[in-house]
């Protein structure tokens, strides 16, 4: 089959959007110490009041505001101790005018404490009576029942990826379980005679894989599961054996190697032979020979074989479908801006992703372009991150203000 005409990023995106604007996610069951990372596919709403009780923040004294109002180191203010909270436990205590509770970190707070006053403010004169250095304002210092989360409070939306402070707040409110939406599962297949496994030593010629776990850790990073990972030769059958596996078992396949227009190039053959070929070239810099297709509506990534075109690739193709996979762009890049430091030129009519790595001054932040061959996978390592120039733009100049996608 012959080289199809080049498509932008924007025409590619389209091309996903449109063919696969069906594709959906089934829903799980998790412990939620199994929940960082993942996407919740339903609704988080209060049955509890956070917190259930009026609690301190500060290990100190239980006040009336009128007790304390004008105290200072010159003018203190005088209360009677008459008892304490125990850590842990509920209590009955209420406090009066002219009086004090000693209240620890967390503990519950006395009926008709006003406000909360730090240890560190007062002074014991004695057992019984306490000198109070500074003043309060009204709830200082203690938390009442629902300041932090309201009983039928919507807490998480559906489409939520839960951070490492999200499980906390599930725990807060009691879950021990929670219903996720499922990883999309993956299957990547690297092609070529030459490729020999991680551990072997390479013989003149044979190259050690390298696109295999890299892949895989991408597709983890943006939220798939990665089912089965194999290898096949540049051999015709060998690869379709290996894509009907894929298709069979997952949800989508990713094959690096063989996506050119060499005499054993096959990928774009096999997709062809078994669904349809979607597109055979993107107009970018680094990644130009990438492939798509669809084979039983499951959607087949042909990508190059250089590891870094191919990472680069697969980040820009693969969050797209996770925007699809999930309803939004939940697994968006964090990006910097920055001064840049070199000159940068680009290929006219491609969109250019350019390696930068990036430097905190003082000043500013500064970033600088990588440099390598486009088979060289240290040239992602040394790098932090890496911006976009679109294909009508000539390059970017020193000085000028840029955003860097980090990695």
């Amino acid at each position: 089959m012959e080289l199809l005409k080049v498509k932008t990023i924007d025409e590619m995106k389209k091309i996903i959007n449109e063919t696969f604007k069906d594709i959906t996610l089934e829903n799980e069951t998790i412990d939620i110490s199994h929940g960082l990372g993942r996407v919740l596919s339903s609704d988080i709403v209060s049955t509890m009041d956070v917190p259930h009780f009026d609690r301190s923040v500060v290990d100190g004294y239980a006040v009336k505001l009128t007790d304390v109002q004008g105290a200072s180191t010159a003018i203190p203010g005088f209360l009677r101790i008459t008892g304490e909270v125990q850590m842990g436990k509920e209590t009955t205590e209420s406090l009066n005018q002219g009086e004090t509770l000693y209240v620890p970190t967390g503990g519950m707070v006395p009926a008709g404490t006003e406000a909360m006053i730090m240890i560190e403010y007062t002074e014991k004169l004695g057992e019984k009576d306490l000198a109070i250095y500074i003043n309060a304002g009204a709830n200082e210092n203690m938390m009442r029942i629902g300041d932090d989360i309201r009983n039928g409070e919507l807490v998480f939306s559906r489409g939520h990826l839960l951070r490492p402070q999200d499980i906390g707040v599930l725990s807060a409110l009691g879950y021990r379980q929670i219903e996720v939406y499922k990883r999309p599962r993956l299957s990547i297949i690297s092609t070529g005679d030459e490729i020999i496994r991680p551990g072997e030593t390479p013989k003149p010629g044979e190259v050690i894989d390298i696109n295999t776990p890299a892949l895989a850790a991408v597709a983890k990073r943006l939220g798939a599961e990665v089912i089965s990972t194999s290898y096949a030769r540049d051999d015709h059958n060998e690869i379709r054996s290996a894509v009907e596996n894929g298709i069979e078992n997952g949800d989508m396949v990713i094959l690096s190697g063989g996506s050119s227009m060499g005499e054993k190039d096959y990928t774009v053959q096999v997709i062809d032979g078994l669904g349809q070929v979607l597109l055979h070239g993107l107009a970018v810099k680094p990644g130009k020979p990438t492939i798509l297709g669809t084979v039983l509506q499951k959607p087949v990534i042909g990508l190059p074989g250089q590891p870094a075109a191919a990472i680069m690739v697969m980040m820009i193709v693969l969050q797209e479908f996770m925007k699809l996979y999930y309803s939004q762009d939940v697994f968006k890049y964090q990006t910097v801006q920055g001064v840049l430091m070199e000159n940068i030129h680009a290929a006219p009519g491609r969109r250019t992703f350019q390696t930068v790595s990036i430097t905190k001054t003082e000043n500013d932040t500064e970033v600088r372009p990588t440099h390598g061959k486009s088979g060289m996978i240290t040239l992602l390592s040394y790098s932090d991150g890496y911006i976009e120039i679109t294909e009508n733009e000539e390059g970017k100049n020193t000085g000028d203000q840029v955003e860097v996608i980090l990695f």
